[in-house]
């Protein structure tokens, strides 16, 4: 037997026996406490998460950095009335509609192509914005293959378009219009977006106030992110709706992203999020490893965020991404990569 085959087997048996007998369990990640003074407490951070690289949960109604982000509520309708509106508010879409964004768009498994749909809509559309964002549609999707990833650059008007048809849509029928705005860095947007959302305290402070990176994330559920590592430590924010994160510490990621790699009998780094991971089989094991296995490692973690909470992911911790809901509504998040 292949020496990575072998060394595979034996860890599999190892990784999952504990989890076959009944042991294994999601863990909740550590909450942070309250602050007494009514936001966040350096000191206390750097003692209970940064230094010992432990991921840390920060509430919202207890000293999140996320409540202190303008854009929490600036950005967003929280109670959108019924019918097609949609939840991004007027300023932003009157304001930056045209501005461009890098899409992630997934293709539905279903018969009913919902991209070939939405792409239609936009054709039909008396709006010529709407005509010409049909067209780079069709430019950048593959006809007739099994791709089913696909990267555009697009104006904000897209995502509102697509909102707007997701919320008309039979759900009977057609599969939500997935499209996300993805690792959109910061320093990319215009300067009154970039003023609502100025790094927190903890990434400026804590560590040597270097921020190595950030991006917004913005778009139709269901969203998801592959398991993956990250080469700094990750100040990760809910701005709008809800996610769910799973993380593993190094050693166990390590272990089980190699394991995925020799069933699917390649090699990768993943310690960014990568196009490779976000299609074919490497996504499908990926996810299926990380939320669909029946013998999760002992030590995953899980932590559900809600608008407002922000959570804490240690350098080198691998995790896994995914909103709650799936009905094709509206999902913001914001990050910053800080040394």
């Amino acid at each position: 037997m292949n020496k990575s085959l072998l060394f595979a087997s034996v860890w599999k048996h190892h990784f999952h026996s504990a989890s076959r007998h009944g042991l294994a369990s999601l863990r909740p990640v550590d909450t942070a406490p309250p602050s007494p003074r009514g936001f966040p407490d350096i000191q206390a951070f750097q003692q209970k998460a940064l230094i010992p690289k432990k991921p840390l949960f920060f509430q919202k109604d207890a000293g999140s950095p996320t409540v202190y982000l303008p854009a929490l509520s600036k950005w967003f309708n929280k109670a959108p009335s019924s019918g097609p509106s949609i939840p991004i508010s007027p300023s932003l879409i009157e304001n930056f509609q045209e501005w461009p964004f890098p899409y992630e768009l997934i293709r539905s498994s279903r018969k009913e192509d919902s991209v070939a749909l939405f792409r239609n809509s936009l054709m039909s559309s008396s709006e010529m914005t709407d005509q010409i964002m049909a067209g780079i549609l069709q430019s950048a999707v593959t006809e007739g293959s099994d791709k089913r990833f696909f990267q555009v650059y697009s104006p904000l008007r897209l995502l509102i378009k697509a909102l707007e048809y997701n919320a008309s849509r039979d759900p009977d029928v057609t599969d939500p219009l997935q499209l996300y705005i993805a690792q959109s860095a910061l320093p990319d947007l215009p300067q009154p977006l970039r003023d609502d959302l100025p790094a927190p305290e903890f990434v400026q402070r804590a560590g040597k106030g270097d921020i190595y990176s950030s991006s917004i994330w913005l778009g139709t559920e269901p969203t998801y992110t592959p398991l993956h590592r990250d080469p700094n430590p990750n100040l990760f924010c809910q701005l709008y709706s809800q996610k769910v994160v799973r993380l593993v510490p190094p050693s166990v990621g390590d272990r089980l992203f190699f394991e995925v790699q020799v069933q699917i009998r390649q090699r990768g780094n993943s310690r960014i999020r990568t196009t490779d991971m976000m299609e074919g089989e490497e996504r499908k094991v990926l996810h299926d490893a990380v939320w669909e296995s029946e013998s999760l490692p002992d030590d995953m973690f899980e932590v559900k965020l809600d608008a407002g909470d922000a959570l804490f992911i240690p350098e080198g911790w691998w995790h896994s991404v995914k909103s709650v809901k799936s009905d094709g509504g509206l999902n913001g998040s914001v990050n910053w990569w800080f040394r």
